[in-house]
């Protein structure tokens, strides 16, 4: 695994690489969006991209965009000197790890780019379904009888074994195949940022809040919304959430009225969420 820093300022970069070659991580540089597009051809599939949030030519989120759109899902982290939440809350709805401060770059780096290691350490190990094999079958068949109903749908399995695979599968088989399909990686929002990321804000709803965003619910209008890793919000976060899966509503940050929500949510977890409550 090699970590790509991608940092306009020489010195600050080269305190960063060092941050990391001290914990063994190799590291590769680049000082611009374009410069870090040509590098990202030659990236595995477990390296790491750590960009800073402005640079010359653009801001990272269009980097990380392109990635996405190219069908690059390297882990992604957003390093700046801005307080800008609705800036955070678009890194994270891109996919984005985390969003660091760069005054608490040495306090929150290295463990998330060790948990990072770890995560895929264990991904490697677990056991993967054939798709001929009997447990492969089995669930597929449960997929297939859920996929046209309105259910709720939770996906239990260790990392690696396609949790995300089903919930495309149940959407494409449902009668919400031609509205969006929303993926979410719960292990990636910070409480801080839920639940403008989920709900959307309004203009002047907080410092920075330059104009009006859509949240996933209404990304995920008509379709599906999927939360993967659902075992990491925070209990606040359940208790929000729990409200608009119930109700059926959600209102915006910053919002004076509240909004529908005509989502299927599908959540997946390699947890017993059982004991996990207990």
């Amino acid at each position: 695994m090699k970590v790509f820093v991608v940092e306009d300022n020489p010195v600050y970069c080269k305190y960063v690489c060092n941050l990391l070659a001290r914990e063994g991580f190799e590291t590769e540089t680049a000082s611009s969006l374009s410069a870090a597009r040509k590098l990202a051809d030659k990236m595995e599939s477990e390296d790491i991209i750590l960009a800073d949030l402005r640079l010359p030519d653009g801001e990272c989120t269009g980097l990380l965009q392109w990635m996405r759109n190219q069908g690059k899902r390297q882990r992604f982290i957003v390093m700046t000197d801005y307080a800008e939440v609705h800036t955070a809350v678009e890194s994270m709805k891109l996919g984005s790890e985390d969003y660091i401060p760069k005054r608490l770059i040495e306090e929150r780096l290295l463990p998330l780019v060790q948990t990072i290691r770890k995560e895929q350490e264990r991904t490697r190990r677990a056991p993967i379904f054939r798709r001929t094999s009997e447990a492969y079958l089995s669930a597929k068949h449960r997929a297939k009888i859920v996929a046209p109903t309105n259910l709720s749908v939770m996906i239990l399995g260790e990392n690696g074994t396609g949790k995300e695979h089903f919930a495309q599968y149940i959407h494409e088989k449902s009668k919400r195949a031609d509205k969006p399909f929303v993926a979410v990686d719960c292990g990636s929002l910070s409480p801080a940022l839920a639940q403008s990321a989920f709900f959307g804000h309004v203009k002047g709803a907080f410092t920075g809040a330059d104009a009006n965003r859509s949240g996933f619910f209404q990304e995920a209008e008509g379709g599906t919304l999927f939360l993967d890793e659902v075992e990491n919000l925070m209990p606040d976060t359940q208790q929000m959430l729990l409200r608009a899966i119930q109700e059926r509503r959600y209102r915006p940050v910053g919002g004076k009225e509240d909004k529908t929500a005509d989502g299927r949510i599908i959540a997946a977890t390699q947890e017993e969420l059982a004991m996990c409550a207990l």
